[in-house]
């Protein structure tokens, strides 16, 4: 077989493998290993994107052999019971067909036209406020008193705000027109007036406080110009409201119930960031945290699917009412695709192929995991063969590498201004100064990584790449800020050493072990499973779409 790079994607990888007999060979199946085949149903599809490219034909053909042979590998290894596979399988199943449930639900939700005249003719008055979001209701309730005394409520929504998005914006909120606003703040904002302070009032996990900044009239735009985004803001309204009247009833029809025990653990184990958890018992790992009727979540469960939110997403483990919430809308999820399934929406045919998919894919995940990466772990020789063979094709341009300090306002930098002109040695008196981490070399305290022309922003390029060793510059950041260079060192064009590339040797130092433990391995697997190939139905693909009528000669030298 030839040499190939196995991809482990549903993009590429779209069909769903049947199960036959160990050891025969369905009727029509293209290829067959184990108790698995593949018909041409599955695959023809795919295929018919390559054809007349026979080396991608040769190439997919082998991706789909491998992805056989290991998945029944995998299973014979049993990893398609482990806890985390089938987790996952779960998981990314019940975010399908949770979506799924949503949409069909949703959809079913119309547009009242007269809604959108009678909003239309409700607009005019422009608002600007400030907000302010905390979980504790103490501490709101003590904000919205110093506010009312005189305090400024941005400054508390930047300094103690518990919304990130809230801080970078300082908390304001300006609308075109009132009636725009979110479904929180909207019964709040229709009677408001300047200087308002709406106190303290409940949102999800937490307390949301409004101050009135300001009000304007202006004149709408007519009707039918605005007829188009009214409604559609009106229906995203609308969705969302019978959103939460089914979230809502679902977990009141299902008796959802939540295990404070199993809460208290997880918080104790929570570090501060709620980005991971302490280890568990093996015993506490299976508690109920969640329950309803006709299903649960365990402990394990819950705290793997909060360490797995993306990075962005805010999570307050160490907040008992947050960890409740978060379970109780775990439940709610499970729950959708439990209704999904009644639906018999898990059973339309791209869901169907979508769902196989998500299993094989976490499997073969796992059997990367544990059978092929840990022999694709590459050695110093390995390394540094293949980096005395790339080196040359891999120049490092011209750097420079400065001391840099940071003139946080304009009392520095008229001071580093002055120090420069005496002859004064600014960095001698780095103290009076601030570093600037940024952009400093690791282990260094002002000396920063080497720079290449283009990093350097183009207004700065020329006076910072004019300066000799031991040269001087201020470069400004902003009105008020500065940064102070010295160059000290210029780093003359050169050849890679091994570090400057050293990513670059071990990827291809790995992807070339990977190619050869994959072929190893499909060689021996397939004696194992006895590998039947139907080559016939893929050369058949070999041929150009617009040569299918020549003579069986002309195809026959094609194929060769």
């Amino acid at each position: 077989m030839k040499t190939f790079v196995l991809i482990f994607t549903v993009a590429i990888i779209v069909f769903s493998a049947c199960g036959s007999g160990a050891g025969s060979v369905p009727d029509g199946a293209v290829i067959a290993s184990g108790d698995r085949a593949v018909f041409p149903e599955d695959v023809t599809e795919s295929f018919e994107r390559y054809r007349g490219d026979t080396t991608s034909v040769d190439i997919f053909k082998e991706n789909i052999i491998a992805r056989e042979l290991f998945i029944c590998h995998a299973i014979d290894l049993g990893l398609d019971e482990d806890r985390e596979v089938v987790r996952l399988t779960h998981e990314r199943s019940r975010e399908l067909l949770q979506a799924q449930y949503l949409s069909f639900s949703l959809d079913q939700v119309e547009l009242d036209s007269g809604a959108v005249r009678d909003f239309w003719e409700t607009m005019g008055t422009g608002i600007s406020y400030t907000c302010f979001y905390h979980e504790d209701s103490l501490i709101a309730d003590s904000v919205c008193t110093m506010v009312r005394n005189g305090e400024d409520l941005s400054r508390f929504a930047v300094e103690i705000g518990m919304d990130e998005i809230i801080r970078q914006t300082r908390g304001k909120i300006t609308l075109e027109d009132r009636n725009f606003s979110n479904i929180m703040d909207y019964p709040y904002l229709i009677t408001a007036v300047p200087g308002d302070v709406i106190d303290p009032f409940p949102v999800t996990i937490g307390w949301r406080l409004l101050h009135i900044d300001s009000t304007w009239t202006y004149q709408p735009e007519p009707f039918e110009s605005d007829s188009q985004r009214i409604g559609a803001m009106l229906l995203a309204r609308s969705r969302e409201a019978r959103k939460k009247f089914l979230e809502d009833s679902l977990k009141t029809a299902y008796h959802v119930q939540v295990n404070f025990d199993a809460l208290n653990i997880m918080q104790e184990r929570s570090d501060s960031l709620g980005y991971s958890f302490g280890a568990f018992l093996p015993e506490e790992e299976e508690l109920e945290v969640v329950s309803w009727d006709g299903g649960s979540r365990s402990l394990f469960s819950v705290a793997e699917n909060i360490q797995g939110l993306p990075g962005y997403l805010p999570r307050y483990t160490k907040n008992l009412q947050w960890l409740d919430d978060y379970a109780r809308r775990l439940a709610l999820f499970d729950i959708e695709m439990d209704e999904a399934i009644v639906l018999g929406l898990d059973t339309a045919p791209d869901i169907a192929r979508q769902l196989n998919s998500k299993h094989w894919e976490n499997l073969l995940d796992k059997y990367y995991e544990v059978v092929i990466s840990p022999e694709v772990q590459p050695d110093t020789s390995a390394l540094n063969e293949i980096y005395l063979e790339v080196r040359d094709d891999h120049l490092i341009p011209e750097s420079r590498v400065f001391n840099v300090l940071f003139l946080k306002d304009t009392d520095r930098i008229q001071a580093a201004q002055e120090m420069m002109s005496s002859g004064e040695d600014v960095l001698a008196a780095k103290d009076e100064f601030e570093t600037f981490p940024p952009v400093v070399a690791e282990g260094e305290e002002t000396l920063s990584i080497p720079f290449r022309r283009e990093m350097i922003p183009e207004g700065d390029r020329e006076s910072l790449w004019a300066l000799v060793p031991g040269e001087e510059a201020v470069v400004s950041l902003s009105d008020t800020t500065a940064l102070w260079f010295r160059l000290e060192t210029v780093l003359d064009e050169h050849v890679a050493a091994f570090e400057d590339i050293k990513d670059l040797v071990t990827a291809e130092a790995r992807q070339r072990a990977e190619t050869d433990v994959i072929q190893a391995l499909v060689d021996s697997l397939s004696e194992e499973y006895h590998l039947y190939v139907d080559q016939e139905y893929f050369e058949s693909f070999y041929i150009p779409a617009e040569a299918d009528s020549t003579s069986e000669t002309e195809s026959s030298m094609e194929v060769i």
